[in-house]
């Protein structure tokens, strides 16, 4: 009786949580995601995209009359937990595709499990530039590398924005490396300059000798190739030293709490390129919005809701036209050409990597992170 009893209220936990418990002919999707720690909310957000795809397919019926049912775990971006997760999906044999991980090193240190286990992983965020060439033949990316959106924002410096000396901060790591790398090439390329050439460290502080070493060089932007939290702090200070010129930034910005951090009014301006803005007016991203305000009233889905989205519909798609062996699946993936997403029309290329025809660029106005265009 006593584990009869247990028994029921997990499974009432479950229902509380949103959980679909599988059975043994469900399909599932794998998603490992940081769901504790200060990536939480980012994780919880993966989820939800990746739960809004299973309820649409399953509202048509699932795939081939089979429901689909998403299991999350908890990788907490650690690699070493990362390893694990991937060990218990690839135990069981009705996940038949992976959204996951959150970062470029938890990716790195499952696939090896993923690739014996000949599984698919899709990491929706991660964005080390040689990501997919290391990982092997079973790892995709969904987020274009840090090098695209870097050179597509040059673009849109010089040849939208009309600017021609813009200061570059950048974060000493592999990302911001190759963001600046590609930055500065294709500005120099469309016959603009550097102004300065800036590098910061994530957990720095105090930028404020680094920002009056650009004002002096009287820039007509600044590029921020940072975290939202390293750049809020970097846009904090340079509007109390009063830098009035236009800020720029990748994707890596696009965050309601970038807004928050850098304090009222601060953001003010602020232009990003990412791959999904929830007031875009296309009919496929005014219909994913509504689905999902739906599901969470009262919230608007963000890029990391809508790559999740985007990712397990490509998942179930390749399983509908592979059936349900691993391997099968993957060539699907890889085969993925015109995909028509809520994040662009997409294909994967040769190193499995997004392919996007054009990208969001969206504005702080009020506050707020608000639809430009796409370019």
């Amino acid at each position: 009786m006593g584990l009869r009893i247990t028994a029921c209220l997990l499974l009432v936990a479950a229902a509380a949580l949103g959980v679909n418990p599988a059975r043994a002919q469900d399909i599932v999707i794998g998603v490992a995601a940081p769901m504790t720690g200060n990536l939480s909310q980012t994780g919880a957000q993966l989820v939800e995209g990746a739960q809004l795809a299973a309820d649409e397919a399953n509202a048509h019926g699932g795939v081939g009359g089979r429901r689909v049912v998403v299991r999350a775990e908890d990788d907490q971006a650690d690699p070493k937990v990362a390893v694990a997760v991937a060990r218990k999906f690839v135990a069981d044999d009705a996940i038949l595709a992976v959204l996951g991980h959150y970062s470029s090193s938890a990716s790195l240190a499952a696939m090896p499990i993923y690739t014996k286990a000949r599984l698919a992983a899709i990491t929706p965020s991660a964005a080390s530039p040689d990501l997919t060439k290391q990982g092997g033949k079973y790892l995709f990316r969904m987020l274009s590398p840090s090098s695209v959106y870097a050179r597509n924002l040059a673009r849109y410096a010089v040849q939208t924005l009309g600017k021609k000396n813009v200061a570059v901060l950048y974060v000493q790591n592999d990302w911001g490396v190759s963001a600046k790398d590609a930055f500065v090439k294709e500005l120099e390329k469309l016959g603009a300059k550097v102004a300065t050439l800036v590098s910061v460290h994530e957990g720095d502080g105090d930028f404020k000798a680094r920002l009056r070493k650009a004002k002096a060089n009287n820039p007509d932007a600044v590029a921020i190739l940072t975290s939202y939290t390293t750049g809020a702090l970097v846009t904090l200070q340079a509007r109390s030293l009063e830098i009035t010129a236009p800020m720029i930034g990748t994707v890596a910005l696009h965050d309601e709490r970038f807004i928050e951090l850098a304090g009222p009014g601060n953001a003010e301006g602020v232009t990003v390129n990412s791959e999904f803005a929830a007031d875009d007016p296309a009919p496929v991203v005014r219909s994913f919005v509504a689905a999902y305000e739906k599901a969470h009233p009262d919230r608007k889905p963000g890029p990391y809701h809508a790559l999740a989205y985007d990712a397990v519909r490509v998942m179930l798609n390749a399983i509908e036209r592979a059936g349900t062996e691993r391997d099968a699946i993957r060539d699907v993936i890889a085969a993925t050409a015109s995909f028509a997403g809520v994040t662009g029309t997409f294909s994967f290329n040769d190193q499995r990597e997004r392919e996007a025809t054009d990208q969001v660029y969206l504005v702080v106005k009020d506050d707020t992170w608000t639809f430009v265009g796409r370019h």
